[in-house]
C-alpha cells in the first residue's frame, strides 16, 4: 500500500490536475498486474469536492451521506457501547457483587464523568429520557457511594440493562459505512475514485458535522480502511493540505507540493505551504516520540498501533517522503531561482542539513496528458499552463 498526498498552497494550482493524471498513469503502469483494485483517487476536500464532477462519475454516496452515517448511527452506535460498558460495573456495585475500589468501577465513574454526550441523538432511543437524566446528575456522583443515592437508585430501576443490551446489537449490525457504496470505480481510466458533491440544502449540518473531533476521528478510520483495500491511494487535499487532519500523517506515504511559479508571491506561497507541513509534522512526530499526544491524534494512534504494530507506525512517521512538482514555469532560470530561495528558507529555521535530502524533485507538471480535463470553457487545463 502507497498513499500519496497532493498539497499546494492555494487552489487553482493544478493539485487536482496533477491527483488525477497521477492514479491514471499509475493505473496504467500496472495494467499487467493482477491486482483487481489498484487505485483509488480520494477527493479530501470535505466542503467542495470536485473531482467526480471533472470525471463525470458519482458514487452512490457522498460525504454528505458519509457524515450523516457517522453522526447519525456510527457515533450513537459507539456512544452506547461505551454506556453499556459504564452501567454494567455501576449495577454490579449496586448489587454488592464488586467492593468500591474495583478498578472496574472507578474507571467507569471516570469514563462517565468525561464522556461527552452532547452529540447523542437521546430521542432516538427508547431509554433515552433515562440516559439523558443520569447525565444531569453527573454533578451529584464523585466516588462508588454516591450511586447508592435515592434519585439514582430510582433511576437505575428504569433501565433494563439486558434489554439495552438486545437494542444495542440490533443497532451494532448497520452502524459502520460500507466502503463500497461511497466508491465509484471509473471503467474507462481503471481507477476508482471517492468524494461526491455536498447538496446545497445540506451544506450548513455538513460544515458543522466536519468540524466535530467526534466526528473527524470516525472519519480518519474510514480513510484507514480505503487505504487498506488498494494499492495506492491518492489524496487530492484543499488549499493549505491536510492540517486541518494532522492525525492522517500516519497514512500519506509520500507528500507531494506543487510549487507555483507564476509570480514571486505564488512562489512564497508554495514555500510557504511546504513550511506549513513541515512544522505540524514535525509537532506530531516529536509528541508522538514522546507520548505526549492528545486528543482525536491520540486515539487514532493507538488504534494503528494496535493493528499494524507500534514498529510498523513509528517507522512510517520517521520515513515521509517529499517531492515537489513545478508548475507554470515560463523561463528556465525560475526554478533555480526558486530552489534558491528555498535553501535560504530552510537555512533560516535551521532544516537544510535535515531535509536537503529528504525534499526530492519531482519534475514539471506534465504538457502530455493521460486524462483531458478541461475548465469551464472548455479549454485544456494544461495548455493554460504551457
Amino acid at each position: 500500500m502507497a498513499v500519496i498526498s497532493i498539497i499546494g498552497h492555494k487552489g487553482g494550482v493544478g493539485k487536482t490536475t496533477l491527483s488525477i493524471n497521477i492514479a491514471a498513469a499509475i493505473t496504467q503502469a500496472l495494467r499487467s498486474t493482477k491486482i483487481n483494485q489498484p487505485v483509488c483517487l480520494f477527493d479530501l476536500d470535505l466542503r467542495l469536492p470536485t473531482i467526480t464532477s471533472i470525471l463525470n462519475s458519482h458514487p452512490q454516496k457522498t460525504f454528505f451521506d458519509l457524515f450523516e452515517t457517522l453522526a447519525n448511527r456510527t457515533y450513537q452506535v459507539d456512544f452506547l457501547q461505551t454506556l453499556y460498558q459504564i452501567l454494567i460495573p455501576f449495577k454490579e456495585y449496586k448489587a454488592g457483587n464488586i467492593p468500591k475500589d474495583n478498578p472496574r468501577l472507578l474507571k467507569s465513574i471516570a469514563t462517565y464523568k468525561n464522556l461527552n454526550e452532547k452529540l447523542f441523538n437521546y430521542s432516538e432511543f427508547e431509554f433515552g429520557d433515562q440516559i439523558h437524566e443520569l447525565f444531569l446528575l453527573r454533578g451529584d456522583i464523585e466516588r462508588p457511594s454516591d450511586l447508592k443515592k435515592r434519585a439514582v437508585t430510582h433511576l437505575f430501576k428504569q433501565i433494563d440493562v439486558n434489554k439495552f443490551r438486545n437494542i444495542l446489537r440490533e443497532y451494532e449490525d448497520n452502524a459502520r459505512p460500507n466502503v463500497d457504496e461511497y466508491i465509484s470505480y471509473i471503467e474507462e481510466y481503471g481507477f476508482a475514485i471517492l468524494g461526491g458533491e455536498v447538496p446545497i440544502l445540506g451544506k450548513k449540518n455538513h460544515r458543522q458535522r466536519i468540524n466535530e473531533p467526534e466526528f473527524l476521528a470516525l472519519f480518519l478510520e474510514f480513510i484507514q480502511e480505503v487505504c487498506e483495500d488498494f494499492e495506492h491511494v491518492i489524496l487530492d487535499t484543499p488549499a493549505g493540505g491536510v492540517n486541518h487532519l494532522s492525525s492522517i500523517m500516519n497514512s500519506i506515504d509520500q507528500v507531494l507540493f506543487i510549487f507555483d511559479l507564476s509570480n514571486p508571491i505564488a512562489i512564497k506561497g508554495s514555500i510557504d505551504a511546504l513550511h506549513t507541513f513541515i512544522d505540524y509534522y514535525e509537532d506530531f512526530y516529536i509528541n508522538y516520540k514522546r507520548g505526549r499526544l492528545t486528543g482525536l491524534d491520540k486515539s487514532y494512534v493507538a488504534r494503528l498501533i494496535a493493528t499494524r504494530g507500534e514498529q510498523a507506525v513509528t517507522q512510517a512517521l520517521a520515513s515521509k517522503k517529499m517531492g515537489i512538482i513545478f508548475n507554470r514555469c515560463q523561463n528556465t532560470n525560475e526554478i533555480p531561482q526558486c530552489l534558491d530561495q528555498l535553501r535560504d528558507y530552510l537555512d533560516t529555521l535551521d532544516k537544510y542539513e535535515q531535509y536537503k535530502d529528504r525534499i526530492h524533485l519531482a519534475g514539471l507538471l506534465p504538457n502530455h496528458k493521460v486524462i483531458n480535463i478541461t475548465n469551464n470553457r472548455g479549454t485544456l487545463f494544461y495548455d493554460k499552463d504551457k
